[in-house]
């Protein structure tokens, strides 16, 4: 609440500077993570859940959507920043936002106005605000994301020949609680921190789990180690039924299959309830 004030207050008057968004970055970062050590850039988390992301608000874009918001609505009072906008022509729709050198450098904030109105339509008569903001966020997203680029994941670039599109439709689509959802989304970016990761970054002492003494990997902890035998189990024969197949046709290494991930995270959460 107190970080959605601080922007309203912020774009009240102006964009936000590069300082200002890193260090609300920071503090958004911080709560989402809670101080894991692997972590999935903000980049890839402002994605769609359809396109591998967390459907997170992308900061600057909503920052800017709100002072756009702002300066049409003090366009529409007489005051002296609207005439000034109107002298300049901000009055209207610009078909080119790099003509508009006649404002002065050190307005940069009206300079960004001018840009934003070029590609963001006013508010339509019978739009109502929310539908408005949607509108005008949703584009100058998309007018960021062309300007940086769309960069692979991290595991997209592991695994290139998984059907990742399966994977993140699927994951969002189950109806499991959140906190299965947002574990499965850990496990399929593969952030865990296992021991022998940590081992590798010369964090921990050795490479082995607490627990047994065996390399602490990934398959380890989930079907190897603790309960995981017991949910692979439980999850495989589950899998047979839906599939009506036979155990023979179940490969030992389908929980790493991507786009068995949804089943598991079904499973698993029907075991911990059955279980207690």
């Amino acid at each position: 609440m107190n970080t959605s004030r601080r922007v309203h207050g912020i774009c009240l008057k102006s964009t936000p500077t590069n300082v200002c968004v890193r260090q609300l970055n920071t503090t958004i970062s911080w709560f989402v993570w809670k101080g894991d050590i692997f972590r999935v850039p903000l980049s890839t988390l402002y994605r769609s859940k359809g396109e591998g992301g967390w459907d997170l608000t992308d900061l600057p874009a909503k920052s800017h959507v709100l002072f756009l918001y702002r300066k049409r609505q003090v366009m529409k009072q007489c005051k002296i920043t609207s005439a000034w906008m109107r002298t300049w022509g901000l009055n209207v729709k610009g078909a080119n936002p790099l003509l508009r050198d006649i404002i002065p450098e050190n307005l940069e904030y009206l300079r960004r106005f001018a840009m934003y109105s070029a590609y963001v339509d006013e508010q339509g008569f019978m739009e109502s605000k929310r539908t408005y903001k949607r509108r005008a966020y949703n584009t100058l997203c998309h007018i960021s994301r062309s300007e940086t680029g769309i960069q692979d994941m991290r595991i997209s670039k592991i695994w290139p020949s998984t059907d990742w599109n399966t994977v993140w439709k699927n994951i969002p689509c189950n109806p499991v609680p959140g906190g299965t959802k947002a574990s499965w989304y850990k496990v399929t970016h593969d952030i865990i921190p296992t021991i022998v990761r940590l081992h590798k970054l010369r964090i921990s002492p050795t490479d082995k789990c607490n627990n047994c003494g065996m390399h602490d990997t990934l398959q380890h902890r989930l079907i190897e180690c603790g309960k995981g035998p017991q949910i692979c189990q439980w999850t495989t024969q589950k899998l047979i039924l839906f599939l009506r197949t036979i155990p023979t046709i179940i490969p030992s290494e389908w929980l790493f299959t991507s786009t068995m991930c949804t089943v598991a995270s079904y499973a698993t959460a029907c075991l911990h309830v059955d279980t207690g």
